[in-house]
């Protein structure tokens, strides 16, 4: 799950209004490297995140005769296959569960950095953490609803995971972050 990374620094923003300013349930020493440190749990996620999908089209482009033969669609054996690597990299592949994944990685760090005060337990923590995350998926949701919408509502029916079909969502997917403030 790529987000925006406008939408990923509110995240931090959010996080560090909600733990640390209004409910006091953290203190970092340093808002300003404990925001950092947020956004780099967000970029190693998306890192992760680059890797299987490169290491899925490896698969794919080496088993590309066997497709052939079987006539199996790309797509179909494009998502079993990231899903199969995906569970062995430990990578949830849901948004929400990759959220919860994130919320947990950025308890970890607040639980082991030392420039952080901490007043609250850690599963109070992780559920404000989780709370702000979810938010922001809902939000990202919205726009991925939004424009998906776009695209069926074209005249040309315009077939998902195609080249034309790739590069339309990318534009209206840019054009409605712009509209957002997130680009």
């Amino acid at each position: 799950m790529r987000l925006p990374e406008k939408l990923v620094e509110r995240i931090a923003d959010r996080i560090i209004k909600e733990l640390f300013e209004n409910e006091r349930i953290i203190e970092p020493e340093d808002p300003y490297t404990f925001r950092k440190k947020v956004i780099a749990i967000f970029k190693e996620a998306e890192e992760q995140e680059r890797v299987l999908d490169e290491k899925t089209k490896e698969i794919l482009k080496e088993k590309l005769e066997l497709l052939e033969e079987t006539s199996l669609d790309y797509r179909t054996a494009y998502k079993t296959v990231r899903s199969k690597l995906a569970e062995e990299m430990n990578i949830h592949t849901s948004r929400r569960e990759r959220m919860n994944q994130i919320a947990h990685r950025i308890k970890d760090m607040i639980m082991e950095d030392p420039q952080v005060e901490i007043y609250e337990e850690p599963s109070v923590i992780r559920n404000r953490i989780r709370e702000i995350l979810m938010e922001a998926v809902r939000e990202e949701e919205e726009i991925d609803k939004e424009v998906r919408e776009r695209i069926r509502s074209y005249s040309k029916r315009i077939v998902e995971g195609t080249p034309e079909w790739n590069h339309l969502y990318k534009r209206i997917y840019e054009d409605a972050l712009k509209r957002r403030g997130l680009l």
